[in-house]
């Protein structure tokens, strides 16, 4: 019992600090105000014109259609399907009552629960947290950036400060796109989201400041910039002190950083503005909360469950976050990483043209960015003549099986090879009954030493998902050496793993594909693809991408271009950069519990990837 005791006294020591110091800054505030005039109060309160009235109120619709702006996104952020006006006007009903009652996030919550108690308990509390954590972010990068250059009199610096802080933290969310807690892998906002985030912010902030800007005396002077980056660290000091509306706290830090403003006028301005900021929208939103009918419906699905395509390489993919997206010409292979939902592949049939605009809505409804990653030639024209940024990816290695053979000349380096694993005593086999420790054994080995597996579209060790693939392996003295699988549709086969330890002889791995494109010939299949090489203008940065090219030269295949594309060049860096980290830094594995069939897709039968024990899982939110 000792330490659930602990953790609860920390847990009201932690809100007990704050709260006292805010109850304190109170008490400070009822002693300041002890000594007002409150005749010259009154005064000063009765000669705000009802113009300047106005323009408060306006600048607070504002200034909450800009936080209501937040909730649309952690709807989008956790997939909730909730419409959009349901979503703002919950969201800006739960601020409004919040900051006025107070325990603004188990007021917050109890709205959204009224308003959407469709979502269930733990959605909400989600989206709570969300807001909450999200806007403190904001305000701390905000508050860095901005308000303190501006308030310590060196402005200037404000343009070194802000893009820093900004590149920095947009760099940490790039890199670490997931928070590990508890056993949890927690998403956190995508670089558009919190890109939107802190420019709503930003916006709620200007608008709340020039609410109160506008209830001043105009012939006061204030410059606007000083009384926002003021208006910001008050806010701040409000939120720290805990108390509803961060009453005392706010006015004591606004009252230190305005001294030019004489008390009685600056107490007449805030009362003026805690009467247009604070009760008036409390006053609407408690109507809407009372009056609203709660939104009960079941939420729309944002994407078709999890599919395999009839491509080969989408089984692979299948591993990763993958979902379909169905279409009257065909279907198309959809991926999610952190920041984009990439099109991979191009569709199954049909025409690309068609997909585009929703791919840009579906990506904006997952605060992702739109992306189609390693499509042919022509899928490539359609999307320049569509406006798309298009860049050279990839050049894909391809053979036919049913004509390939190892004689002529431009085989003589692959027999070569071959003969010399031959020489070294090693075996090729066919696994149909797999040792997976030992296939387990050489994966690790391999990996410690290539930094770590692949992930995303590069297939990883699992043995519920290669149950079912083609498996090709190579020993020596009872031993293995090294083995590769392949996905595969009735037409193509597609290389997926290969893996081999530090001492397998020379030419091993080449008499295993030399070993799988027979296995292909036999089967009937009309291609072999070898997967791609990087682009000339990528090699210099893909480790070993010279002696991968000397491999899947040997072999005599054509050689088919790939290309990546986005709506944007921003967008297509960004993107570039969230695949590239996305599959050099893969997520866990799915755990789906179905065995994906290539096929199956075609026929509209929804195949999911096998669960991997031995990989972690990731758990939503």
């Amino acid at each position: 019992m000792a330490h659930p005791m602990l953790a609860l006294q920390a847990a009201l020591l932690k809100r007990a600090l704050p709260l006292s110091l805010g109850l304190a800054c109170l008490w400070l505030l009822w002693q300041k105000g002890g000594a007002l005039d409150w005749h010259a109060v009154r005064a000063a309160f009765s000669e705000i014109a009802p113009l300047r009235w106005m323009a408060a109120i306006l600048f607070t619709v504002g200034s909450f259609w800009a936080l209501a702006q937040y909730d649309l996104i952690a709807h989008r952020h956790f997939g909730t399907g909730t419409r959009s006006s349901v979503a703002r006007r919950s969201g800006a009903s739960a601020i409004a009552l919040g900051q006025v009652i107070g325990l603004g996030p188990a007021v917050g919550a109890a709205v959204r629960w009224r308003l959407m108690p469709g979502l269930g308990h733990g959605r909400i509390l989600q989206l709570t947290a969300f807001v909450t954590l999200t806007f403190l972010a904001a305000w701390g990068l905000l508050a860095l950036g901005f308000a303190l250059p501006v308030m310590s009199g060196h402005p200037l610096l404000m343009g070194l400060i802000l893009p820093l802080v900004l590149l920095g933290a947009g760099a940490l969310l790039l890199r670490y796109p997931r928070l590990d807690l508890w056993g949890r892998s927690l998403r956190l906002p995508s670089l558009p989201a919190a890109t939107q985030l802190l420019a709503l912010s930003f916006c709620d902030m200007v608008f709340a400041a020039l609410a109160l800007y506008v209830l001043l005396p105009p012939d006061l002077g204030l410059p606007l910039m000083p009384l926002v980056a003021a208006y910001m660290l008050a806010l701040g000091a409000g939120l720290i002190g805990g108390t509803p509306g961060g009453v005392g706290p706010f006015e004591l830090a606004l009252a230190s950083l305005m001294p030019q403003v004489d008390m009685e006028t600056l107490a007449a301005t805030l009362l003026a503005y805690r009467g247009t900021y604070y009760a008036l929208p409390c006053l609407v939103a408690a109507a809407h909360a009372i009056v609203a009918q709660p939104d009960r419906a079941a939420p729309d699905a944002m994407l078709p469950a999890p599919l395999s395509g009839p491509r080969a390489e989408h089984a692979i993919a299948a591993q990763a976050n993958t979902l379909g997206l169905h279409t009257p010409d065909g279907a198309a292979c959809l991926l999610q990483s952190p920041q984009t939902l990439t099109l991979f592949l191009g569709p199954t049939d049909g025409d690309l043209a068609p997909l585009l605009p929703d791919l840009r809505d579906m990506a904006k409804a997952q605060n992702r960015l739109a992306c189609i990653y390693k499509v042919d030639a022509r899928n490539a024209a359609t999307l320049r003549r569509a406006g798309w940024h298009v860049a050279p990816l990839a050049q894909e290695a391809v053979l036919d099986p049913q004509r390939f053979t190892l004689d002529g000349a431009k085989h003589r380096q692959l027999r070569r090879s071959i003969r010399k694993a031959e020489k070294a005593g090693v075996e090729i086999r066919h696994l149909t009954r797999p040792d997976w420790a030992a296939m387990a054994q050489v994966n690790a080995v391999w990996a410690k030493t290539h930094g770590g597996e692949r992930g995303l579209t590069m297939g990883r060790f699992c043995p519920e998902f290669l149950s079912d693939k083609p498996l090709f392996a190579a020993f020596a003295d009872g031993r293995m050496l090294a083995f590769a699988s392949a996905v595969e549709t009735s037409e193509v086969l597609s290389l997926d793993l290969m893996r081999q330890l530090p001492e397998t002889p020379s030419g091993t791995m080449h008499a295993i594909v030399a070993a799988m494109i027979e296995h292909a010939r036999q089967a009937g299949q009309t291609e072999v693809n070898l997967a791609a090489l990087p682009h000339d203008r990528l090699a210099p940065f893909a480790k070993g991408a010279e002696g991968l090219a000397r491999f899947k030269k040997s072999f005599g295949p054509n050689w088919r271009p790939l290309y990546v594309a986005a709506p944007s060049r921003v967008a297509l860096l960004l993107a570039g950069l969230d695949l590239w980290l996305s599959i050099r830094f893969p997520a866990p594995i799915v755990a789906t519990g179905a065995k994906p069939s290539a096929d199956a897709w075609a026929t509209d039968k929804r195949a999911t990837a096998p669960s991997c024990p031995a990989a972690p899982l990731e758990k939503a939110g």
